[in-house]
């Protein structure tokens, strides 16, 4: 059962990883079918969409979780810890906004592309562009995780008398 927990839990980080990678030697099987063999790949590019958007989704939900995504700490690290704390929940709300905003595009464009087919594989657009909705969920899931953990701890620390 563990092994199933661990393994939904890590399912982004699987797809996203499998994407990539598929994306990675398409390009380049492609590249060399192009300029050695002289014969590309018709569904080359339509398959480099799907892994691509893919791969950028749920590359970003892995990006929340282990803190990977950019940010400027320039002016948040010389902050004290109140203020850090009122500005960490602005950025939380902000974000949540961006990130709900782009869930209901994302769901939107999904819903309006639906008789919409590749030109080769005949794959509907539709499975390409849930990956929108569906990637800003999970980031949306990860960033509130982080935050209720990074609240919960630095409010014990203060609660000891000790500095967050």
């Amino acid at each position: 059962m563990k092994k199933l927990q661990r393994f939904a839990g890590n399912l982004d980080v699987i797809v996203a990883g499998i994407s990539l990678c598929a994306l990675v030697l398409m390009t380049v099987a492609g590249v060399i079918m192009r300029k050695v063999v002289g014969q590309p790949f018709a569904w080359l590019e339509e398959m480099q969409l799907f892994c691509f958007v893919w791969t950028i989704f749920l590359g970003g939900s892995v990006a929340f979780r282990t803190g990977g995504q950019v940010s400027i700490d320039l002016i948040a690290n010389r902050l004290k810890p109140d203020k850090r704390r009122i500005l960490d929940i602005f950025c939380y709300v902000v974000t949540m906004v961006v990130l709900f905003y782009l869930t209901f595009g994302g769901w939107e464009l999904t819903k309006s592309v639906t008789r919409k087919v590749t030109p080769y594989f005949k794959i509907k657009y539709s499975y390409i562009d849930i990956a929108a909705p569906i990637g800003c969920i999970l980031m949306m899931i990860q960033y509130t995780c982080i935050i209720v953990k990074e609240f919960f701890q630095k409010g014990k620390e203060l609660e000891k008398g000790g500095e967050a």
